[in-house]
């Protein structure tokens, strides 16, 4: 038997006559050469096994990721009130079908379109929990879809409770809900008609932070009179004012400067009340803008109200700016003081300037405080000396010096240690 010879691609390869091996090699030439569909069959056979396991798993994981992609979107998928009333409650509990069976009890009598048509079937205490629920973990949805029966059915929580309520609304900027919950009050007539004038200080909020800076001054303006009528009318429309203060000058808004500027000079002129004009200009001192300076200096110069107002609360004011550690503010303040002989004042400023210069251990600052005290005849107190003195001779505080001989008698007992 001759030798077989096989062509490959690196070469030949040659097979003893007689081999077991060369045997096996030619049996298999000889089945490809007269059937050659069998070894196609046996690769096809084994690539199809991988195959159909590929696809399988590949099935198996595009199943799961789509039936949580469609249950997260059903989820966060507002709920209307026709929708609600169309589909029914079983597509709700289809949606959250991996949720616990009380949480979707829950769930579903809160949105049932038969319950939440009428919440009057609803105690006082459950409408209320309800709604401090909401709030508690900002579901929006459920929060304004309770809002919109209350507004439906005119059954508004407790006045705590409303209280939150409005000041979510606001801070969401949701003026539809807001001007709802206004005319429902006025309706029932309901004391927070009369007491917050209309709502007034939370649709301003809301407007605000809606980018409608001067219709949100415009509505503070109308409401501020009769929110005046009551002591938690006028500090809920005071600290509106304070937050449009204080945003107007943390993003250098000088327009709506302006515009702050005038409402407060109207409020004092319709109302005689200073404190807007206080607050615009306590912000405007504040600022490290040369321009918002100026308008404080123009404020302070033509009210006179204004000045016995700041001169009354000088030492608040002066520990407001230290706080904030706004040194340059307090030496401003001193100046003006000075300027209208406002002598109380400013020796109470000069003082409180001294501590938080003490307490920072800066001896040339202390020693100029002191300077200006005696040239201007307003001396600071005994104590303030002594820790002068003190500081200046680089010793301890008078108060430590009881302590400090008492650290000195107890001397410790020597030792060694003995390894």
């Amino acid at each position: 038997m001759a030798m077989l010879t096989r062509l490959t691609s690196n070469g030949t390869t040659t097979v003893a006559p007689g081999s077991p091996k060369g045997l096996q090699r030619f049996q298999n030439y000889l089945s490809a050469f007269l059937w050659p569909g069998t070894s196609h069959r046996q690769q096809r056979k084994s690539s199809s096994q991988s195959d159909a396991i590929d696809c399988f798993t590949n099935e198996l994981v595009n199943r799961k990721t789509q039936k949580w992609e469609e249950l997260r979107d059903n989820l966060m998928k507002p709920v209307s009130e026709d929708a609600a009333a169309n589909k029914g409650s079983s597509n709700f509990g289809q949606n959250v079908g991996l949720m616990s069976k009380g949480m979707v009890n829950d769930l579903k009598q809160l949105r049932s379109p038969q319950l939440g048509l009428d919440i009057r079937s609803l105690s006082q205490p459950q409408l209320d929990n309800l709604l401090l629920a909401t709030l508690e973990v900002k579901n929006k949805v459920d929060f304004l879809y309770l809002i919109r029966q209350c507004v439906r059915w005119q059954q508004l929580p407790c006045n705590e409770v409303l209280i939150s309520c409005l000041k979510y609304l606001s801070g969401l900027g949701r003026m539809q809900q807001l001007d709802s919950l206004a005319e429902t009050c006025r309706q029932t007539k309901h004391p927070f008609a009369s007491i917050y004038s209309d709502l007034a200080p939370f649709k301003a909020i809301a407007l605000w932070h809606n980018g409608n800076a001067d219709v949100a001054l415009m509505t503070l303006h109308r409401g501020y009179g009769g929110s005046l009528n009551s002591e938690e009318g006028r500090r809920m429309i005071r600290t509106a004012f304070r937050t449009i203060a204080e945003e107007t000058l943390a993003q250098k808004s000088e327009a709506v400067l302006i515009s702050l500027t005038e409402v407060a000079r109207a409020i004092h002129r319709e109302h005689k009340d200073i404190f807007v004009l206080a607050l615009v200009w306590k912000q405007c001192f504040a600022s490290t803008w040369f321009s918002d300076q100026k308008s404080a200096e123009e404020l302070f110069e033509h009210y006179k109200e204004l000045q016995q107002l700041v001169e009354r609360r000088a030492s608040p004011l002066c520990s407001s700016f230290l706080s904030r550690h706004n040194v340059d503010a307090v030496h401003r303040l001193i100046e003006v003081f000075l300027q209208h002989n406002q002598r109380i004042a400013c020796s109470s400023c000069l003082s409180l300037l001294f501590n938080y210069q003490y307490m920072r251990k800066d001896l040339r600052a202390c020693a100029e405080i002191v300077k200006s005290c005696s040239e201007l005849e307003m001396p600071l107190s005994e104590l303030q000396n002594e820790q002068f003195l003190s500081l200046f001779l680089d010793r301890n505080d008078p108060f430590e010096t009881i302590n400090a001989s008492a650290a000195i008698k107890y001397k410790p007992k020597s030792f060694q240690y003995k390894f």
